[in-house]
């Protein structure tokens, strides 16, 4: 008896110790709601970076061209695969579709994919699951504003990663990318 009284006469020792030191680490309910929305901030901000940097719709032109080509709306998120849809029914009367497969904010780059059953959403796609590789940077005479230059079209996917960027980034709004001006999209409001 003597050894179950002793036990727990321990255990309610130690019991008080544990409560009173956790009685001392309690922080004030200000200061832990603060903490809690800097946390919450903290996430938020980690979370909207693994957002594609092109997401929404833009108007899209022929480098320093002033007519609309096309709309083109862009959603990904990273780690998963998003959707880049272009309506260029006001020029040349074609729209097209593409799976965004990833995408790499820094470098300034994007894989897309053709659909695989009715590729780029285009008669007579011949590249009908094959990848593609774009490269774009921000324009810096415009706000809301960036340049891009296809520079893989109709490869695999180790292909299209590899694909490293060939465009001339000096003149875009002429040249570069290849034989022709970059394309130019505008943020729409």
């Amino acid at each position: 008896m003597k050894r179950t009284f002793g036990t727990t006469i321990l255990s309610l020792f130690l019991l008080g110790q544990i409560i009173t030191c956790q009685a001392e680490k309690q922080v004030s309910e200000s200061d832990a709601n603060n903490k809690l929305l800097i946390g919450l901030l903290a996430g938020q901000a980690s979370e909207s970076s693994k957002d594609f940097a092109l997401n929404g719709v833009w108007n899209s032109f022929t480098g320093n061209g002033t007519t609309l080509d096309t709309i083109s709306t862009y959603s990904a998120k990273f780690g998963s695969k998003g959707l880049q849809l272009d309506d260029s029914s006001g020029f040349g009367g074609y729209s097209s579709c593409y799976i965004i497969i990833e995408f790499n904010n820094a470098e300034g780059s994007f894989i897309t994919q053709n659909p695989e059953n009715n590729g780029g959403c285009f008669s007579g796609d011949t590249n009908k699951g094959k990848y593609n590789k774009v490269f774009f940077f921000k324009n810096t005479a415009k706000e809301n504003s960036y340049w891009l230059c296809t520079v893989a079209f109709g490869k695999t996917y180790d292909a299209a990663k590899a694909q490293a960027d060939t465009s001339t980034k000096t003149n875009p709004g002429s040249s570069g990318c290849g034989a022709s001006a970059f394309s130019r999209i505008d943020k729409k409001i």
